[in-house]
């Protein structure tokens, strides 16, 4: 099966079309030139009959009666050729009146009554749609002409006239399909040449290539449509790009606790390291280290593709953060920070208490593990514009500019010196980031004091239940 692209049949589509079009034009043109030329040639044949009925008004005048004219052809064909057509419409010379007809030159479709009706010249005319010219003596009506109207082309010249006029239109009506036919062409490969331009790129994305970019200064669809494939590949680039930082953050952050338990265990096989309760402790520590990071990583994962399970229900938060702060207002003291509190007796949201829970754990958590030297850890929770407002800022080392946009980015950590014992898996923020977000929130991070940039102030706004909206 012969198979057609989609420019041949754009340009068969618009071809056909304009072929179609060319044919109907053609067809009316020609309909309603045959129509209105005929309609004013009776029109003119019209007129002339009163030029006539008045030559014979003023020739019955003259003799008193008909008698000049009755039976007589050339007195008949005198008055009537002095007033007819002119004899050169006729391609050939001395060429026939379209009131006479051929070859004897007699009238033809025009006849002369007296008052009585009886004939007195010219052909006996009949038929119900006749014209009939008076002529008048005086305003008294001695005759009348009667001529019947023109019901097709039959003059030599006429019809060399109508031919002329359709061969005309058959030039012009080809001329103009050989113009629609290089339109529809040049039509077709403008319309067809972006989409070709997609398919190529799209061919690149579909072989690995995301950095392909395809021009869409159109401000049509098919622009529209180049701009949401950019928008497309970049978004593609850009989880590449995440896929594979993840791939390495993960290989990186694995090695070290397994290489660390490698070469324990080995010193212990070796005799190198005893085997008692230190070195199993030892052992246990970067286990658990491996544990928590592996945890980590399978919640960020769970959370990012939406398989947490988050059951929603009306939950106060100002209770469930002062549930939290109690839990960690020792540790927080043993670190030197003092927490003040501003919040109201009640708070209530819609969301899932465990997973706001955690994440109130996991901010309590990098407080106590990054703001080293911190001694206030401010609390505020607090209603703006039918939204839940938390704030958590502390007066510690705070992050750098260029750290605050990559604060809740997986395995990240403002400090490369620390260990992941010390400085955790950098997923902590990240999770935080994933629950808000699931609760159709936002996370964000600033410098708490900004004329010196120092200390560090997450703020996380979650939508009010509606009672309280």
């Amino acid at each position: 099966m012969v198979k057609i692209g989609i420019t041949a049949r754009l340009f068969l589509s618009l071809l056909i079309v304009s072929m179609l079009t060319a044919v109907g034009v053609g067809l009316g043109t020609r309909w309603s030139f045959k129509r209105g030329f005929q309609g004013y040639l009776n029109e003119v044949e019209a007129r002339r009959m009163e030029a006539m009925a008045f030559e014979f008004s003023r020739a019955y005048q003259e003799h008193g009666n008909w008698d000049f004219i009755r039976n007589n052809r050339e007195a008949w064909e005198r008055y009537t050729g002095a007033i007819g057509r002119e004899r050169a419409t006729s391609p050939r010379p001395g060429g026939d009146s379209i009131y006479y007809a051929v070859p004897d030159k007699a009238p033809r479709r025009l006849g002369l009554y007296d008052q009585q009706g009886n004939h007195l010249a010219g052909n006996l005319q009949t038929g119900d749609d006749l014209r009939y010219q008076p002529v008048l003596v005086d305003g008294k009506m001695v005759g009348t002409l009667a001529g019947a109207p023109l019901r097709g082309l039959q003059e030599e010249a006429e019809l060399t006239f109508q031919a002329q006029q359709q061969r005309d239109s058959l030039f012009i009506g080809l001329g103009t399909l050989v113009l629609a036919a290089l339109a529809a062409m040049l039509l077709a490969r403008s319309f067809v040449a972006p989409t070709r331009r997609l398919i190529a790129a799209a061919s690149k994305v579909a072989a690995g290539d995301y950095g392909v970019r395809v021009p869409h200064a159109q401000r049509d669809e098919l622009g529209t449509l180049a701009r949401n494939f950019n928008i497309m590949v970049a978004t593609l680039e850009s989880n590449e790009a995440l896929r594979r930082h993840f791939m390495a953050d993960i290989s990186h952050e694995l090695r070290t606790p397994l290489s660390v338990l490698q070469a324990q265990l080995e010193a212990m096989e070796d005799g190198i390291e005893p085997i008692d309760a230190s070195s199993l402790k030892a052992l246990m520590d970067e286990v658990t280290t491996l544990s928590r990071l592996v945890d980590d990583m399978r919640q960020i994962t769970l959370s990012e593709v939406g398989a947490f399970d988050y059951r929603r229900e009306p939950l106060d938060l100002a209770a469930l953060l002062h549930s939290e702060i109690q839990k960690w207002s020792e540790p927080l003291a043993q670190a030197g920070m003092e927490i003040v509190l501003d919040s109201p007796a009640a708070m209530p949201v819609q969301g899932d208490t465990v997973r706001l829970r955690q994440l109130l754990r996991n901010l309590f958590n990098n407080t106590l593990r990054h703001a080293e030297g911190a001694t206030q850890l401010s609390i505020s929770l607090h209603v703006m514009r039918s939204q839940a407002v938390l704030i958590l800022a502390d007066n510690g080392p705070g992050v750098s500019d260029a750290g605050l946009p990559m604060l809740f980015e997986r395995f990240w950590r403002g400090d490369r010196a620390r260990s992941r014992t010390t400085g955790g898996s950098g997923l902590g923020l990240a999770i935080c980031r994933s629950i808000v977000e699931a609760h159709s929130g936002s996370i964000s991070a600033m410098h708490t004091h900004t004329a010196m940039p120092r200390g560090l102030t997450i703020r996380i706004t979650l939508p009010l239940s509606g009672e309280a909206a």
